[in-house]
């Protein structure tokens, strides 16, 4: 009777884990050009580390003016996206000398700027975020 009770606390325990896992959040960038460098996308957990450390992040060489990038085994919770074009792969969003961005970028929700509270949204089923670079 005590091993009967104590598996089904395991099956309800290792249920509970995995409704808090949502299964993927699919991020689909539009309007790349030109079609070179890298596609760097940042998913952010935290208004306080919002555009500039992410809580998981991708890198994609662009081979298209439509890239899609896949995250799977995100906790459900409130996420904000960054992505930029990388035009010539040095790693960071290139800025002027006012800092305008020289590279193409994007949020999450069509915002067209870097404010976690107008990027974030709700992750708790699978999703697709459009995001198309200014």
């Amino acid at each position: 009777m005590m091993k009967k009770s104590m598996v089904l606390l395991l099956i309800f325990v290792f249920a509970g884990i995995g409704s808090l896992y949502a299964q993927k959040l699919t991020v689909r960038v539009h309007n790349i050009n030109p079609v070179s460098g890298n596609l760097m996308v940042g998913v952010f957990n935290s208004e306080h580390n919002f555009p500039d450390i992410y809580f998981k992040g991708a890198k994609v060489q662009i081979a298209d003016t439509v890239m899609v990038v896949i995250f799977t085994d995100l906790p459900t919770g409130k996420y904000a996206i960054s992505v930029y074009q990388d035009i010539n792969k040095n790693g960071q969003l290139d800025k002027n000398f006012f800092g305008i961005p020289k590279e193409k970028y994007g949020f999450s929700n069509k915002t067209n700027k870097p404010d976690y509270k107008e990027s974030v949204f709700d992750f708790n089923k699978d999703l697709t975020v459009n995001i198309t670079l200014k």
